[in-house]
């Protein structure tokens, strides 16, 4: 299978080899996490791999898979801008394309962009790689990656805040389980520093 998912990518991202690029280097940082917090490092590489197969889909077809597959389809389109639809047309491809139905790996495909509350370790591991992935150099990330040299969950709520704080400055839609997720993450780590 993972094979065949890189030949599909390969061929998807012809035109666009930055994001193929991205694709691997987010895989590889994954692949190094989860290994520090023991997970399958198979599934990872499966969810990495996939996490943005639909990213150059038109809108349509967005659209189109996310009203066929998600009976709260109205709320998404409402909530979330148009970027984020990959998110979930990637996790119906997941399904339908390569018979996916492990609940850790589509979790991790359909939260790894802006995460949600209480995520399985795989998502939280896809979410953390997709922001820190070594060809990501903005300033957010450079300081995200030393953190998680220290803690994946310190690092996953400060990527979290992040990407809230700059999708507001950039006036986008924020959804509703963006905050909550980072609600919840804020709470884990005042948790962790009372023990």
């Amino acid at each position: 299978m993972i094979g065949k998912i890189k030949a599909d990518l390969e061929h998807r991202y012809k035109r666009h080899e930055h994001r193929l690029d991205h694709v691997l280097g987010v895989a590889e940082t994954a692949m190094d996490l989860g290994e520090r917090v023991g997970l399958d490092s198979r599934k990872l590489l499966i969810a990495a791999l996939l996490h943005d197969i639909t990213k150059y889909e038109s809108d349509e077809y967005h659209q189109e898979k996310i009203k066929e597959h998600f009976s709260n389809s109205e709320e998404i389109f409402s909530e979330y801008s148009p970027k984020l639809w990959h998110t979930f047309s990637a996790y119906v491809y997941a399904i339908e394309e390569y018979q996916i139905d492990d609940s850790d790996i589509l979790e991790a495909i359909l939260h790894h962009a802006i995460g949600a509350p209480a995520m399985n370790p795989y998502a939280e591991i896809l979410f953390l790689s997709d922001y820190i992935e070594p060809n990501r150099t903005y300033n957010s990330c450079v300081k995200v990656r030393q953190i998680a040299n220290e803690s994946i969950d310190k690092a996953i709520y400060e990527a979290m805040n992040d990407t809230i704080l700059f999708h507001q400055q950039e006036g986008e839609r924020i959804p509703k389980i963006a905050l909550e997720a980072r609600d919840y993450y804020q709470m884990k780590q005042e948790e962790l520093w009372k023990n």
